[in-house]
């Protein structure tokens, strides 16, 4: 609870800009910025578990870091509009909006990290399970990151809720991986720890996915003033 005054007061004494417009456009750009981060921190991930390149995936686990210190960045920015601007009604919305999406796209940082994280020790196998289906999945999440955050570019809630339609799709190819790691360890015993492995890669990229949907819940929030569910 101490930390979360200490973020409060270091908003407080923080000077914005007097344009509210500027303001949110800034807090915008910050999330957008996080986004693409997280966005890379997927493709590099699924990168090197592919092409055996540990250094690109060492380098996904270190910037995580740099994630968090950025969603730290915009929650503040968030915290110190709110303090200076007073904003209500619409206003008020996107801020909090916003804010929530900061605190998503972190998380998703998070799984990043932890993709390649479980896939490091993978690349030095000799051999190990067929990987088309998890590359692929990790494309289509990668895909659900960079569109999300158009849609909040453009605060385009009818686009957030067709991305967030397409979770099922994600849902269904990490149904996939998980029954097929499952008959490999049946079938081929000594490759219980690979396919271990990729079963929470992929259950890390879903877990992406899901945030992907909160994100488009919060697009809606901002545009309409509605909370929506759409998982």
């Amino acid at each position: 609870m101490a930390a979360i005054w200490v973020d409060y007061y270091r908003a407080v004494v923080s000077s914005p800009s007097s344009d509210f417009n500027a303001d949110l456009a800034a807090l915008r750009d910050g999330v957008r910025v996080l986004g693409g981060m997280v966005a890379e921190g997927v493709a590099s991930a699924m990168g090197g578990l592919e092409l055996r390149d540990g250094d690109r995936l060492r380098a996904v686990v270190a910037g995580d870091a740099e994630v968090n210190e950025r969603h730290r960045q915009e929650r503040e920015r968030g915290l110190a509009v709110l303090s200076a601007q007073h904003p209500t009604g619409h206003e008020l919305n996107e801020v909090f909006g916003l804010m929530l999406m900061a605190s998503e796209l972190e998380r998703m940082g998070d799984h990043a990290k932890s993709c390649a994280r479980y896939a490091l020790p993978l690349i030095e196998l000799s051999s190990r399970p067929r990987l088309e289906t998890i590359l692929s999945m990790g494309r289509y999440v990668e895909e659900q990151v960079r569109d999300i955050l158009e849609a909040v570019t453009g605060n385009d809630d009818r686009r957030a809720q067709d991305i967030a339609a397409r979770d099922d799709r994600i849902d269904r190819i990490y149904h996939r991986v998980f029954d097929d790691m499952v008959d490999t360890m049946r079938e081929q015993p000594e490759w219980v720890y690979p396919a271990t492995n990729l079963i929470f890669i992929a259950h890390n990229l879903e877990r992406i996915a899901d945030r992907v949907t909160n994100i488009a819940e919060d697009v809606v929030f901002v545009a309409t003033g509605r909370l929506a569910e759409l998982g």
